[in-house]
């Protein structure tokens, strides 16, 4: 979550992210796959592709029993994101 708070920080949103795009070596994570990125202030999807990517993110941890609430962080990563908050 917080790579997608970081890139929205910075005006993208992956739009397309999955566990098949997130790699991890040695303690050290790394994204990719960013050709359908968009910019959320000028699509008017960008707030569905938060809500996809968190809940593909969340869906993928649940296995190893990481219960959380895709769409409350979500809503909450966007919203924040709106009002510009850190």
């Amino acid at each position: 979550m917080g790579n997608i708070t970081a890139w929205l920080s910075r005006e993208w949103v992956h739009a397309d992210l999955s566990p098949f795009n997130v790699l991890y070596l040695k303690g050290r994570v790394v994204v990719i796959d960013f050709p359908q990125a968009v910019n959320p202030r000028s699509n008017s999807n960008a707030r569905d592709f938060v809500l996809r990517d968190v809940r593909n993110i969340c869906r993928y941890f649940s296995r190893y029993g990481i219960k959380a609430d895709p769409l409350q962080i979500g809503l909450d990563l966007w919203r924040r994101y709106m009002r510009a908050e850190p």
